[in-house]
C-alpha cells in the first residue's frame, strides 16, 4: 500500500491522464473523451482523482440525487492496483455522500468481473439483482448497493 495518497476533485487538465487510465483498464470498452467531458459537466463535485506523489493513478465518478448516488465509474492504472488507491477514492466519496445525507450508493458491475466484485464486496457493497444484457449481448451486470 502507498503511504501518501491524495484524493482531490478532478480538473479538466487531468483528462489526458484519466483517458490513459481508462484505456489501460478497459481497452476497447473504455469511454471516450466526450463522455468524460459530459461527466465533468453533470457530476463535477464527485469526479475525483487519486494521486500518489505527482502522478494520478486512478479516478472515480459518482453522481448524486437527493437521497441516492450512483458510482458511475472507477478505475486504477493497472500498474498501481492493490496499493490502496481504489479504497482511498471510495473513502473520500463516502465521506462526501455522508455529509450530504445520501442514504443509498449503488453501482453496476459486469457479472464476470470477479476482481471488481470482490473489491466492492470487501468494501461493503451487496449484490442486489442481476440485469440481463446491461453491457450488451451475453454481458450481464450485478446491481450492487451500499447503505449509508
Amino acid at each position: 500500500m502507498l503511504t501518501s495518497i491524495d484524493v482531490r476533485k478532478a480538473q479538466r487538465r487531468d483528462l489526458a491522464r484519466i483517458l490513459e487510465i481508462e484505456q489501460g483498464s478497459f481497452g476497447p470498452d473504455g469511454w471516450d473523451r466526450g463522455l468524460f467531458l459530459e461527466y465533468f459537466r453533470s457530476c463535477p463535485e464527485l469526479f475525483l482523482v487519486a494521486r500518489h506523489g505527482r502522478r494520478i493513478g486512478g479516478y472515480i465518478i459518482t453522481c448524486t440525487g437527493p437521497k441516492e448516488a450512483e458510482l458511475v465509474s472507477i478505475a486504477v492504472d493497472p500498474r498501481d492496483r492493490l496499493r490502496g488507491l481504489g479504497r482511498a477514492m471510495l473513502d473520500a466519496t463516502l465521506a462526501q455522500l455522508r455529509s450530504r445525507r445520501v442514504s443509498t450508493w449503488w453501482l453496476m458491475v459486469e457479472t464476470s468481473n470477479d476482481a471488481a466484485i470482490r473489491f466492492y464486496e470487501s468494501y461493503g457493497f451487496l449484490r442486489k439483482r442481476r440485469t440481463k444484457r446491461y453491457y450488451g449481448a451475453g454481458r450481464d451486470a450485478w446491481r450492487m448497493k451500499f447503505g449509508l
